[in-house]
């Protein structure tokens, strides 16, 4: 068996061990596939690009404590949710809260990861009642310099069969680097780190019309500033590194400053995927997450450098 197929038959098999049973719930906004599991405060996880309810998962496992009960849903498209006809980022909020009401969750709070910060920031916009505290992790952000997203006719036809996306799985030297580290200064965690992130890539056909819908739609509202942070009342967390392409630091602080109650982080290093920073980035969202709600109601925002 050649390494692409060994590779592709091992990232099916994973599909199939998740920490909980995946279910698929009916909504107005179509269908939402999720795992729950654990006991005590809810987190709602929100995956970003190219990901599913796979790498919520592995984002819960590395960065919150046993003593959360986790939500990882697949955003419209990718995986096991379905991508309605006429699909729009503020439906896409909808339907999760209409999870929420499936699930018999009046409030919870909430992270989302790179590309999902658009449908979790709609999300306490529209639902603030639903929202407890948001955490914005390595956002897609409004930028002075915006990063230009690849043409949707070529990124089409690249996520057309498995080849292009496992190969970027064979080079984690390059992921690195497009995320803004260098390999040679990761250590051997860090590095262990970028490749269990990267096994969620695979297999990228069922999670082809999220990533459309994300590079058409979700991404370019986010880049064209249309989301009115100055109505998200809700505590958020904004979290980024020093070394982050996406979002830099400026402009994770722009859109803070916008924030009724917003905080910013920044890590001293680990590019877009934070890597390196496990135990503190853990610390740090547990923290945020367990705050009492009087210490939420800042007077203005707050930047805070690890």
């Amino acid at each position: 068996m050649t390494r692409y197929r060994r590779d592709l038959a091992a990232a099916r098999q994973r599909l199939t061990a998740p920490p909980a049973p995946v279910e698929i719930a009916r909504t107005p906004y179509g269908e939402v596939e999720f795992t729950a599991w654990g006991q005590g405060p809810r987190v709602l996880v929100i995956h970003g690009n190219n990901g599913g309810w796979d790498q919520a998962v592995d984002w819960a496992q590395r960065r919150l404590d046993p003593g959360f009960g986790v939500v990882a849903v697949s955003r419209y498209g990718y995986l096991g949710s379905s991508l309605p006809p006429g699909a729009s980022t503020a439906g896409q909020a909808d339907a999760l809260a209409a999870l929420l009401d499936h699930l018999g969750i009046d409030r919870v709070d909430v992270v989302s990861l790179s590309a999902g910060s658009t449908t979790a920031a709609l999300l306490a916009i529209s639902h603030p009642d639903r929202v407890g505290r948001l955490v914005l992790e390595s956002a897609v952000l409004p930028a002075a310099k915006p990063q230009r997203l690849p043409p949707a006719v070529l990124l089409k036809a690249l996520l057309r069969t498995e080849w292009p996306t496992w190969w970027t799985t064979t080079k984690p030297a390059a992921v690195a680097r497009a995320s803004g580290v260098r390999w040679s200064d990761l250590d051997q965690d860090s590095r262990d780190e970028l490749m269990t992130i990267m096994s969620t890539m695979l297999p990228v056909v069922p999670r082809r019309p999220g990533m459309m819908f994300d590079n058409v739609t979700g991404a370019p509202q986010m880049l064209r500033d249309e989301i009115p942070w100055e109505q998200l009342t809700a505590p958020a967390l904004v979290i980024t590194a020093r070394d982050s392409p996406l979002p830099r630091p400026a402009d994770a602080a722009a859109v803070v400053d916008r924030l009724p109650h917003g905080k910013l982080l920044v890590m001293p290093h680990g590019g877009h995927l934070l890597l390196g920073n496990v135990e503190a980035l853990r610390r740090a969202i547990r923290a945020f997450l367990l705050e009492p709600e009087d210490a939420g109601q800042l007077d203005g925002p707050t930047s805070r450098n690890c």
